[in-house]
């Protein structure tokens, strides 16, 4: 009997490391992390540019103790959970979408009168846009 004593004692202390292992390699950095993002949603103030779970940026304008309100674009607010930051934006990442326009010129966006032609060129030959089926109907 005492064989299966120590055996038991052995395989106790094996779980309790596992389980202590698991505490510290999965739960505890887990709740680090909950902790800074809800420390983070809670400062977040009027001024503040911001972007949602969903991808959304926008500067704070109002906030309560659960909603904030973004303006997205002039004259145009979304009110989101205090949930759905994702995170604050430092000053060099306020607008990608600015920079992506930026780099594409006015000139390079426009169509010529050439383009046009070949558009409309190419369908005149196709019925695929005019609704018609190949279908025949019995």
């Amino acid at each position: 009997m005492k064989g299966t004593s120590v055996q038991d004692l052995s395989f106790l202390i094996i779980i309790a490391g596992f389980i202590a292992l698991m505490y510290f390699v999965m739960i505890r950095p887990q709740k680090k992390r909950q902790r800074e993002q809800q420390e983070m949603q809670n400062k977040v103030e009027p001024g503040t540019r911001v972007m949602t779970i969903g991808g959304l940026y926008g500067a704070v304008v109002d906030s309560d103790d659960e909603t904030v309100t973004l303006e997205a674009s002039d004259d145009v607010f979304l009110v989101f959970a205090r949930q759905a930051i994702a995170r604050v934006l430092s000053s060099d990442e306020e607008n990608p979408a600015e920079e992506e326009e930026s780099s594409i010129s006015e000139e390079e966006a426009t169509l010529t009168d050439e383009d046009l032609e070949k558009l409309r060129s190419s369908d005149e030959g196709d019925d695929k846009h005019t609704g018609k089926s190949d279908r025949k109907e019995y």
